[in-house]
Order: structure tokens, then sequence, then C-alpha cells
């Protein structure tokens, strides 16, 4: 490999994740909005033996409950989570977008979270330390792998700052 080909290969932006969360961060919404559900049937059977109630009554309740759970199913459908060699970029938003970016120079400290209904199907939480003022923690959830990708993550960090010759000096920390 000669120079120039090794200088545009260590410049070359490299894809580390480019996808949506899982929706199993979701599962608890899902599960709450179905009992919901169950208690909302259960109550309109119960009181239609009792009283007269009108349709519209639980109609209503329904609609309330799968407007929630559908907007947390599309909040994290419309979210999109890139990692690339330089920089994790988050977009979200259904009607309004809002895209933010970090350089990956910036972390400081990366955790990977998994609780237990996750972990069962292989999906934790990311959660980002950064020295960017504006965002000091980011948590980028639902993602698959989770464990790897902050091993994945962290490396990529650390080859940047030594490519870009930054170390890192904490101002005002104890």
């Amino acid at each position: 490999m000669t120079d120039s080909n090794l200088v545009a290969f260590a410049t070359e932006k490299r894809i580390i994740f480019d996808g949506s969360p899982s929706q199993v961060v979701n599962a608890a919404t899902f599960v709450k909005g179905l009992l919901a559900l169950v208690v909302i049937v259960g109550a309109y059977i119960y009181a239609l033996g009792q009283w007269p109630v009108p349709l519209i009554v639980p109609t209503i309740a329904v609609a309330i409950v799968v407007f929630s759970v559908g907007l947390s199913y599309l909040q994290t459908a419309f979210t999109e989570i890139i990692i690339d060699s330089e920089r994790i970029t988050l977009r979200r938003g259904i009607l309004n977008k809002r895209v933010t970016s970090l350089e990956l120079f910036r972390i400081q400290d990366l955790t990977s979270i998994h609780p237990w209904w996750q972990r069962m199907f292989n999906v934790g939480a990311i959660v980002v330390m950064t020295s960017d003022s504006n965002n000091p923690t980011w948590v980028l959830p639902g993602i698959k792998n989770a464990e790897e990708m902050r091993s994945a993550l962290n490396q990529a960090a650390i080859a940047l700052r030594d490519r870009k010759g930054i170390r890192e000096v904490n101002m005002g920390r104890i």
C-alpha cells in the first residue's frame, strides 16, 4: 500500500452502526397498553350490566391508549442513529426533525446498560459521557449487541484521537 493510499484509507469514513433503535425498548409501553385495553373492555362489559353506557366512552378510552402506544412506536421508528469513524449522528422526529452530532474525540466514557427484558433480545442502551458542554450525556437506546457496539465505539474514539493528535484534558474536574 502506497503512502497516498494509506492516508486515504486512514481518513476514509467507516460506518460502525446505521439504523433505528429496536422496538424492544417499547416493550413496557406495549404491555401497559395491552393491559389498559383489557381493563377498558372489562370495565365496559361490567358497566353494561349495571347502566346504559354509550359506546363512545370506551371508544375514546381505547383511542387514547392506541394513540399513546402508537406514538411511542413512531418515535422509535423515526429515530435514526448513525455511528461512523468520526462522529455519532442522531436524527429524531416524526413531523419536525432534529439532527445532532457528536465528534467521537469528545467521548470521555461509555457505558452499556442491559435491562432484563432487553437482554433476552440481545438489546441494550449505550450511555455516552462527553466533553460537550451542550450535550454532556447521550443515550443511544435499543442498540443490538450493545456491549460489542460500546467496545467498537470506544476503539473508534481512541483511534480518532490518536489520528488527530488530540489529548484529553478535563479542566475544572477533580
